[in-house]
């Protein structure tokens, strides 16, 4: 029986950061790591959670679901995400989501005397969490972006700004874990595989994530949708090992390059089954949409 959450399921992230008047602590600490120091940001007090479902603002348009989006009491504005695959235009998209950030804060039917609006917009900074490397990005743990002067590097104001975290490149062991990013990072990397909260002898923040994480303190309900999500997860992921596996011995047997090819569809058939999107089964095994189609 698992003891603590794992952050990097779509539920369990949810549960950990997104719990109002639960998980306000452990977010806002969060947040405040990942700023630390940063120009134009002050200390984070509290935080309260926004409505994040958006809806399409044309017909048969795309309609949108954060996994957290919060304001600060100075006013910024965080959207928050895990990602736990791979996915094409995954940069496109985090911009996407931070357009309809500052979007939806232009003028939308108010009375006729508040008509002048001088766009003056709450900033919008998004925290993407990836396990996986994000093509786009430098092979490193944590990549911050805005808006630069090309020639100065100086930023041109502060209303969006991304960072990214990429799990894969955090190498770092928890003795050599100094700075509270670099603590935090190693906690949602690692807590829901080795089942333990570190830092938490001396912390009272990771005390607190302890707490929270906590599955016995899901109510049934939690429980049961927290375990069915991660029980599909590692279904998924086993099955794709399993076809990984049985497409390297075709590969021994028939010849390497036809049994890779025998791999892929293997792999595109699994994913298929469960579910998956084309557009990832394509970013994934490299198939054309044709040949999944075939499938």
């Amino acid at each position: 029986m698992e003891k603590y959450i794992d952050p990097t399921s779509d539920l369990g992230f949810k549960l950990l950061f997104g719990r109002e008047k639960i998980s306000e602590p452990v977010l806002v600490d969060l947040l405040n790591a990942l700023l630390c120091g940063r120009e134009g940001f002050e200390e984070i007090k509290t935080v309260s959670y926004l409505n994040n479902e958006r809806s399409s603002e044309w017909k048969d348009g795309k309609s949108i679901r954060y996994d957290i989006m919060c304001e600060t009491s100075s006013g910024h504005r965080f959207i928050v995400e895990m990602q736990k695959a791979s996915q094409p235009k995954f940069i496109d998209r985090a911009t996407f989501y931070m357009a309809r950030g500052i979007a939806e804060q232009g003028y939308r039917g108010k009375k006729e005397e508040e008509l002048e609006w001088d766009y003056s917009l709450k900033p919008v900074i998004g925290v993407f969490l990836c396990n996986f490397h994000v093509p786009a990005l430098d092979r490193k743990p944590i990549v911050r972006a805005a808006t630069l002067d090309e020639d100065t590097f100086k930023p041109i104001g502060v209303k969006t700004r991304y960072i990214f975290v990429q799990l894969p490149f955090f190498d770092k062991e928890e003795k050599e874990c100094k700075n509270l990013d670099d603590k935090w990072i190693y906690n949602i990397k690692n807590m829901g595989i080795r089942q333990e909260v570190a830092f938490r002898n001396n912390s009272e923040i990771f005390k607190r994530l302890a707490e929270v994480a906590n599955v016995a303190t899901l109510t049934p309900e939690q429980r049961y949708h927290y375990e069915a999500d991660v029980k599909n997860a590692r279904d998924t992921i086993n099955q794709i090992r399993g076809a990984y596996q049985e497409g390297e011995a075709k590969g021994r047997a028939e010849g390497k390059a036809e049994g890779e090819a025998d791999a892929k569809k293997t792999i595109a058939r699994k994913m298929l089954k469960e579910g998956m999107g084309i557009s990832m089964i394509t970013s994934f095994t490299g198939l054309s949409e044709s040949e999944i189609g075939s499938l």
